[in-house]
Parts: structure tokens; sequence; C-alpha cells
């Protein structure tokens, strides 16, 4: 009888480590599969924050690179604007010196000279007084008829009309100035975009 329980007992004690070893075993594999998982898991988040980080710092600089080329042309049109300010002051100021004196005389004594019929010429308050007699020697040479007329908003130069034509033609410092910057413009526009690329190529 004692023999048989110890035997039983040896058994009991037997099946009891199996099982907690197979216990134990399951365990220790869904632990390894929970961490496994975990692991993944955590790699998955980490290229995918990875990977969002990256498109993210592609964008941002996408929109540097397009910030920096808008910054750049917004300096060039304003240097290009200066620029233009600055040539057509100076082109005012040099036609306004030109057109004075003995020039402004002889261009409306050819412009008259050269038109049909009769001529109504205006000019600044301040030269009427100056052509008057020139205006007079004109109209005894050619035996046209010359007008000479002040107009207030005329600073320098002269318009023309003539007889039976009612377009005018405007040699004004003010039109001689504005017709030489247009010629310019594209020329200072190119200008400035090659020093502009010079500076940044070097």
């Amino acid at each position: 009888m004692a023999e048989e329980l110890k035997h039983l007992i040896e058994q009991i004690q037997k099946e009891g480590v199996e099982k907690a070893t197979t216990e134990a075993e399951s365990i220790i594999s869904k632990s390894k599969e929970k961490a496994a998982k975990i692991v993944a898991d955590a790699e998955a988040k980490a290229a995918e924050t990875l990977k969002k980080a990256e498109v993210e710092a592609a964008a941002f600089a996408e929109r540097s690179v397009k910030t920096l080329e808008q910054a750049a042309r917004d300096l060039l049109i304003t240097v290009g604007q200066g620029c233009e300010k600055v040539i057509t002051a100076t082109l005012g100021k040099e036609v306004d010196g030109a057109l004075s004196g003995d020039m402004l005389g002889k261009l409306i004594s050819d412009i008259v000279l050269q038109g049909e019929g009769g001529a109504a010429v205006s000019v600044s308050e301040a030269d009427k007084a100056g052509l008057t007699a020139l205006c007079a020697d004109i109209a005894r040479q050619s035996g046209k008829t010359v007008e000479l007329d002040s107009d207030s908003e005329i600073l320098s130069g002269f318009k023309v009309t003539f007889e039976g034509k009612n377009a005018s033609l405007d040699y004004t410092g003010e039109a001689i100035a504005e017709a030489l910057a247009a010629f310019l413009r594209p020329e200072l526009a190119k200008t400035v975009s090659g020093i502009a690329r010079e500076q940044i190529s070097n």
C-alpha cells in the first residue's frame, strides 16, 4: 500500500511538473509573440513616422525654394523699378534741358515747315514770350498761319496741331521722356537680370 501511495504521489508530482512546464512554455511562447508584435508595431510606426517626416521635409524644402525664388523675383522687380525711376527722372531732366532755347525753336520751325497748311503750337507759359517772334518769322517766311498759345499743363517742349487735322503731335518733355523710357525698359530689365544671374552664379 505504501508502495502504491508512493507511486501515486510520484505520478501526481510528475504530472504537476509536466503541466507546469507546459503552462510555462505556453506563457513564454505567448510572451515572445506579444513582444514580437510590440516590436513589429513599433518598427512599423517608426517607419511610418520617418516616411512622414521625410515627406514633410521634402515639402518644406520645396516651399523654401519657391519662397526664395519668389523673394528673388520680387527683389529683381523692386530693383528694376528703382532703376527705372532713376533713369526716367534723369531722362526727364535731360529732355527738359534739351527742349529749351535754340533747340526748342529749331524743332518747332522744322515741324511746322514740314507740315501741310497752318499750325497751332502750344508751349509752356514760360516759353511763349521767347517764341512769339520766332513763330511770326516762320509764318512770314512760309506763308502759313502759325498760332502760338500757352498751355499750363506743358512744362517743357510743345504740341502742334495742323489745320484740318484733329490729331496733335506731342513733343512735350514728358512725352519724349516716356517714349525713351519705354524704349529702355526691355534693355534695363535684361541688364538687371543679367547682373543678378552673374552675382548668383558667383
